[in-house]
């Protein structure tokens, strides 16, 4: 065969369309880790996540802005001293169903407080601003349309209102939890401070609220008084405006200088991945450089995911003392020791349900304060007063209390503002005196852990000796208010001459108390379980609430006997707080000695 003939049996034979093999393999891009974690977002994660990329300074002064807006009309639910009585005079409402409207609003605040802090806890306090503006719009709308509709004719007025009041708490306890939440995890390394700028904002939330009742815009025309409709209306447009800009803006600032060791789920499941490969490949574009931004918002991502899995509410960081500290709970938790459920708790879990009650003999009577200190003002003016002659009778009053413009309406934001500054300088005040006299553990490394990975990563060392314990110093601040009742019974003439002892008296204890037992509640129940366990106890400071808010109403009984009458003189507030002073005693005593036992 000649070698020029072609072969007989080719081995391979071309076709025009035949696909062409494969260019030679090149090294593999470094995977977009942002992008995968956005493709894997449900479309209702990305609606609500609201991912607009900010330069990191102007985040953090729009964060900042929101969370402070936010706290300060968050307390509208505790303006009740400015316009209740006005509420209750134009429809001629009797004490009973006045106090009806504000329990209403206390439990709107704290039946709300569970599952409003859940839903924050798990899609962000953006979301949980948001939840707040629907119920301020639709409370505070709604309580302004009754009034401007209903007369004292109209049956079960009081009813409606109630709820509408409700939705007024529950916004309260939303914004509560968006804004501390918020600025907990976006400023870690400063928890103190992170808390109590806020918290602070929060307490004077009442005083800078009431304050716009005395602009001339809602007076009623011809008269001094409060045109409690048109002052609600308008709180009803600025607290949904607040919390709406507050759901665009409230956003958690990334943190990687804390978490940027953590590796995400990707690099764990790629092992060495890719920063493996970088090496390998000089040429490679360093591709951190280029999807800086969106790092930035995954790693945001990260800190409210860590956030979230330790546990780190409004309150975790400073009671625990940061993140060593919720780990190391969380070790214990998973070796099963101190875990509990509610069911556990109204078991009686560890003395729940008495320390419970004596918090609530001490709470009830303050809440009632708070709550009805518009309706004692009241009992102290004569009818005449509200009419003529007002001059002379806030001379008598007040004679300290500047008098040019001197009318109801003023004194009772007077005695406002004196309970919301006490109460929020108390709390200030409190959280300092208390590390001071009772100085936090440390956490240190404990150098047993490297050797054996099931000892403990910390070791919590008390650097300088207990002088008062926070039981004993809330117990002394409980006692401290049953003095405040017991000397209001004695000393508060039909002139209330020294009122701002018991408004100044029981705004400061007040907030002192609420300072020291969530500190306590988190010491002995632990604080990856804190918001469980606080959360139920804080159920019977509402039921103290509910009591002694009606205890001082089915003792207000009027000269005339008939309830619908209005109750003038000292008799409408005496044998209350005398109650209230002995309750306040009893709940010290217990809390003590349940203190001591606890050894907290």
């Amino acid at each position: 065969m000649s070698s020029s003939s072609p072969p007989l049996h080719p081995s391979t034979t071309h076709y025009q369309d035949e696909p062409q093999p494969p260019p030679p393999m090149t090294p593999l891009e470094p995977p977009d880790v942002p992008a995968i974690l956005r493709s894997k977002r449900s479309l209702k994660r990305q609606i609500l996540s609201l991912n607009v990329t900010l330069p990191r300074p102007l985040q953090i002064g729009l964060t900042c802005f929101s969370i402070a807006i936010s706290a300060v009309q968050a307390n509208g639910v505790y303006c009740w001293g400015t316009y209740g009585p006005d509420v209750a005079r134009s429809l001629k409402l009797d004490i009973t169903q006045a106090q009806t409207i504000v329990i209403g609003g206390t439990l709107g605040v704290y039946l709300c407080a569970a599952p409003l802090g859940a839903l924050t806890d798990k899609y962000g306090p953006r979301v949980g601003s948001l939840v707040s503006a629907g119920f301020s719009l639709i409370g505070y709308q709604s309580f302004a349309a009754i009034l401007r509709s209903a007369t004292s004719e109209t049956p079960f007025v009081h009813i409606y209102l109630t709820i509408a009041y409700f939705l007024v708490g529950a916004a309260t306890v939303g914004s509560y939890f968006a804004c501390l939440t918020c600025s907990s995890l976006s400023f870690p390394s400063h928890p103190t401070l992170a808390l109590s700028l806020p918290l602070s904002l929060i307490g004077l939330s009442a005083l800078v609220l009431s304050s716009f009742s005395a602009l001339p815009i809602f007076s009623l025309k011809h008269s001094r008084e409060l045109d409690a409709a048109k002052f609600l209306f308008f709180l009803g447009i600025l607290s949904p405006a607040v919390n709406l800009f507050g759901s665009l803006f409230m956003k958690v600032i990334p943190q990687p200088e804390l978490f940027g060791d953590i590796k995400l789920p990707e690099d764990a499941e790629n092992g060495h991945g890719q920063n493996a490969h970088l090496d390998n490949d000089d040429n490679e574009q360093d591709y951190d450089d280029e999807d800086q931004d969106d790092e930035s918002a995954d790693m945001g991502e990260m800190s409210e995911s860590i956030g979230q899995l330790l546990r780190l509410d409004e309150r975790t960081p400073m009671l625990i003392g940061g993140i060593e500290a919720a780990w190391e709970e969380i070790e214990a938790m998973e070796s099963g020791k101190d875990s509990y459920t509610a069911k556990d708790l109204l078991k009686d879990y560890q003395g729940f349900w008495s320390f419970g009650i004596f918090l609530a003999l001490i709470i009830g009577p303050g809440e009632m304060v708070i709550a009805s200190i518009g309706s004692i003002i009241t009992s102290l003016l004569p009818p005449t007063a509200l009419h003529s002659d007002i001059s002379m009778f806030f001379t008598t009053l007040a004679p300290s209390f500047t008098l040019t413009n001197s009318n109801p309406l003023a004194v009772r934001n007077k005695h406002v503002f004196l309970l919301s500054l006490t109460s929020t300088i108390a709390r200030l005040v409190t959280g300092v005196l208390a590390d001071y006299l009772a100085p936090p553990l440390h956490a240190t490394p404990n150098p047993a852990h490297r050797r054996d990975p099931t000892q403990p990563s910390h070791l919590f060392i008390r650097q300088r000796p207990v002088r008062l314990s926070r039981s004993a110093f809330a117990a002394l601040a409980g006692a401290t208010l049953g003095l405040i009742f017991a000397w209001s019974a004695g000393m508060l003439g039909d002139t209330g001459a020294h009122l701002s002892v018991l408004s100044a008296g029981a705004g400061a204890m007040y907030g002192t108390i609420f300072t020291l037992v969530p500190a306590v509640v988190s010491h002995h129940y632990g604080a990856t379980n804190f918001g469980l366990a606080w959360g139920m106890i804080s159920y019977f400071a509402a039921l103290g609430s509910i009591v002694y808010s009606y205890l001082y109403a089915l003792l207000s009984i009027p000269a005339s006997g008939d309830p619908s009458d209005q109750c003038y003189g000292p008799r409408c507030f005496k044998f209350t707080f005398i109650v209230c002073a002995i309750s306040c005693m009893i709940g010290s005593v217990g809390v003590i000695v349940l203190g001591r036992r606890w050894k907290v």
